[in-house]
């Protein structure tokens, strides 16, 4: 009885969820296309099924804009913060969007559970929806962590090749300039913002200044504040580039001895979950088989 009215309980709501959905895509259809034509949905250009989403994702998060919560308002502080560090079109991307990304994927996943998996208890559906929701942040926080790693790498390479441009006899603006012409990255698509910035008027300190606020990394702020006192100081640029480049080399070579180190233990959990039980079944199948047989 309880498994029935679970399932009923269960139907309506997707039911509800669908109808609503379906409802409120065809109130704001114009809009959509009115959007879309001009320049997309929260400051991105898309079309299609994601244009669809990120517009309906743009209205919901306009519901939330009022929410006082001192705990939801940390929420949309640390997504603006990961937004912004991941620049390009996530820098353009309200929060209060990505929230709306949020209550969508929490209703697939619970949409999915019901249509795909046949989970039809009431209360296993809105847990694992209330998981879904959180999904697109932890996503979010991988993709920080990769860019970080990324800017952690490419530092040494690009100090390695602004010391030897500067000591062949080049300033530090046509150096980086070279750099930004040559190479791609996430640490050269950051000097390219702040190079643009300096185009437009700021000073090259201020802007390297915006850069490590955006970017919330701290070995790429201790760069930047060493060539931002070096600029200060009118000291030398080259030396203290070697001894950045030296430095970061050493800790790149350190991280990379530590990942290799941790390798062994991430392979635990595949061993176990898929190779051990293989073993198993081919090491002890035959005998628990001979023994039901009788043998």
């Amino acid at each position: 009885m309880m498994v029935l009215i679970a399932s009923v309980c269960a139907g309506i709501a997707v039911f509800s969820v669908l109808y609503t959905v379906l409802e409120f895509a065809g109130k704001v259809k114009f809009e959509k296309k009115f959007r879309d034509s001009t320049g997309g949905t929260a400051g991105i250009r898309a079309k299609g099924i994601t244009g669809s989403l990120l517009f309906a994702a743009e209205k919901i998060g306009e519901k939330t804009k009022g929410v006082k919560h001192p705990k939801f308002e940390g929420m949309i502080a640390e997504i603006r913060n990961n937004l912004s560090i991941l620049g390009g079109s996530y820098a353009k991307m309200d929060p209060y969007t990505f929230v709306g990304i949020q209550a969508l994927s929490a209703v697939g996943v619970m949409i999915v559970c019901v249509l795909v998996l046949d989970i039809y208890n009431v209360f296993l559906v809105a847990l694992l929806g209330f998981g879904g929701f959180f999904i697109p942040v932890g996503l979010n926080r991988d993709q920080v962590k990769s860019r970080h790693k990324a800017i952690f790498r490419q530092i040494p390479d690009i100090l390695d090749m602004l010391t030897l441009m500067i000591e062949a006899g080049l300033d530090f603006t046509t150096a980086l300039n070279k750099i930004l012409e040559f190479e791609k990255g996430p640490l050269v698509d950051e000097f390219m913002t702040a190079q643009q910035e300096i185009r437009l008027g700021k000073s090259r300190a201020e802007a390297f200044e915006n850069m490590m606020a955006r970017v919330k990394y701290p070995p790429l702020n201790s760069v930047m504040n060493s060539i931002i006192l070096a600029m200060k100081t009118g000291g030398s640029m080259a030396p203290t580039l070697r001894i950045l480049s030296d430095q970061f080399r050493v800790e790149r070579a350190q991280l990379a001895e530590k990942m290799a180190s941790e390798a062994p233990i991430k392979l635990m959990g595949p061993l176990v979950i898929l190779i051990f039980p293989t073993i198993f079944i081919v090491l002890f199948g035959p005998i628990l088989l001979s023994f039901m047989g009788g043998g």
